[in-house]
């Protein structure tokens, strides 16, 4: 049986950068996605030379980056009255908006960097920057560079982790023996 991962990570074999993009465009809105995995196949193809790591993580960063700006604009225009309608019963409140608009006024494009960098805030940071209306052109600088930082750690963390497999191997013969 096929799980999800492993139809990403050879959807990424197959069709290398388109695949990069589009899966990272999906995740970007929000919506999960074993993006690791993603990592972990471009740093396969990566390894083979079969693509460029910065390209790789280019194309990781934009294709977030759409789907950011799709959540953001959809936040925008249903966020709000989604939230004034529902928000007490998924225990949002609007105090919790208040808060993350504090936090953007003191502090600008880190929060939107940092929220781009930290896995649970993720998700919910791409739609309450629109919900909370953060200029759009800052968005946009702040979330593809938190984008392009994500995308270029974890690329290369997975990349390095791939030259640690066959001693990985190697240990795991010996302590069965």
């Amino acid at each position: 049986m096929n799980t999800l991962g492993s139809e990403l990570y050879e959807a990424v074999l197959d069709y290398g950068y388109v695949a990069i993009f589009s899966i990272l465009a999906f995740e970007g809105t929000g919506m999960p996605a074993p993006v690791q995995v993603v990592f972990l196949a471009a740093a396969f193809l990566i390894k083979k030379g079969k693509i460029s790591f910065w390209k790789a993580v280019l194309t990781m960063a934009l294709g977030n980056l759409l789907g950011n700006v799709l959540a953001y604009y959809a936040g925008r225009k249903k966020g709000k009255p989604f939230f004034d309608r529902y928000g007490k019963k998924i225990k949002l409140w609007r105090e919790g908006f208040d808060r993350i608009k504090e936090w953007y006024r003191r502090y600008g494009g880190l929060v939107i960097v940092g929220s781009r960098l930290i896995g649970i805030p993720r998700t919910p940071a791409v739609w309450a920057s629109g919900i909370i209306g953060i200029d759009f052109r800052v968005y946009v600088i702040y979330s593809f560079l938190g984008d392009f930082l994500w995308a270029a750690f974890y690329t290369f963390l997975m990349y390095k982790g791939l030259a640690l497999l066959p001693m990985i191997g190697r240990l795991i013969s010996q302590l069965r023996s």
